[in-house]
């Protein structure tokens, strides 16, 4: 074998192989809970987004308001909206933004 050609000579420890029945105990890991369906179409940001303008109540919320209380970039949250008006979850009055469409998420959930 070459210098350059490192192969498994050069781990030197753990190289042992365990004793019989000393494995590792098998713990079955918990099952996180499904998150909530909010709308079927929506992508996990988005929903977050969307998540975000329903709570701000009836008072709505600008952009910068949302993007303070979700974390991402202004920008971001204008596509975010953008894409939930299109698809009729969202109004825009002036410069105001408010959740609609609380119907979709009694229905499908």
């Amino acid at each position: 074998m070459s210098k350059r050609q490192k192969g498994r000579r050069h781990r030197r420890v753990n190289r042992t192989p365990r004793p019989a029945g000393a494995s590792r105990p098998y713990f079955a890991r918990p099952q996180a809970q499904p998150p909530r369906p909010v709308a079927p179409e929506l992508g996990r940001h988005t929903a977050r987004t969307w998540d975000g303008l329903r709570s701000c109540g009836a008072g709505g919320a600008s952009v910068e308001d949302l993007s303070a209380a979700v974390g991402y970039q202004p920008r971001t949250i204008l596509k975010h909206v953008q894409g939930l008006l299109s698809q009729g979850l969202a109004e825009r009055r002036g410069d105001r933004w408010f959740a609609a469409g609380e119907e979709l998420l009694v229905a499908g959930g």
